[in-house]
């Protein structure tokens, strides 16, 4: 996705993780076999390869087939937050069940993009990256979804990915809490669009169980 100009983001990402300014942002579709030493570094050499922009990017990957994620835009009082999301939930872990899960680490498979139209604070940015980890964790316990282990609610997946992006222009965020716009409005937009995707998620499985 390319944003109209730059934005700053948060992010877990493969690249651009952590602080950076740009417009681009990528969820790259690899087969659920992909394994690799340095995936960053064949992040890179694949964008640059197929002639996409690699330098000062933000990067996450997926085994979830892109056109089944969900995309969904919250409004509040000038505030405008746009959620784009991919799910699937066939590594889900429980991440304090005291047991270890057997899963390689796979390319991430619940990947959260978020769009924001405001000026946010550094707490503000964290507050959010923490409404969005909330808001996750209760709809996949309403969901019932089990770490295949331990049999207990799952938390997430062995390798979700996040990241919150800004313009830096327009309505002031101090903070992202839980009784504020832009952490009511990430909560809000993870859980319509979490169980969006995962629906187009468990269609998919299904089709692919009888071809």
């Amino acid at each position: 996705m390319k944003t109209p100009h730059l934005f700053k983001s948060y992010s877990s990402g493969v690249l651009g993780g952590g602080m950076t300014v740009t417009d681009t942002f990528y969820n790259r579709y690899v087969d659920k076999k992909y394994r690799c030493d340095d995936p960053s570094i064949e992040y890179q050499t694949f964008l640059q390869e197929n002639k996409y922009s690699y330098d000062e990017v933000v990067g996450l990957m997926t085994s979830v087939f892109l056109c089944d994620r969900a995309v969904y835009t919250y409004n509040d009082h000038g505030l405008t937050i746009t959620a784009v999301i991919t799910a699937g939930v066939g590594n889900a872990v429980d991440i304090v069940s005291g047991m270890r899960t057997p899963y390689d680490a796979a390319p991430g498979t619940i990947n959260m993009f978020f769009y924001v139209d405001g000026n946010l604070t550094d707490s503000a940015f964290l507050h959010g990256i923490q409404a969005a980890t909330e808001a996750k964790t209760k709809t996949l316990g309403d969901l019932s979804v089990l770490d295949a282990v331990s049999k207990t609610k799952a938390t997430g997946t062995s390798t979700d990915s996040i990241c919150i992006a800004a313009s830096q222009t327009g309505k002031h965020c101090e903070y992202g809490g839980s009784l504020t716009a832009l952490g009511q409005g990430i909560g809000k937009l993870v859980q319509v669009s979490l169980l969006d995707a995962l629906q187009k998620y468990e269609r998919r499985k299904e089709e692919r169980r009888w071809m």
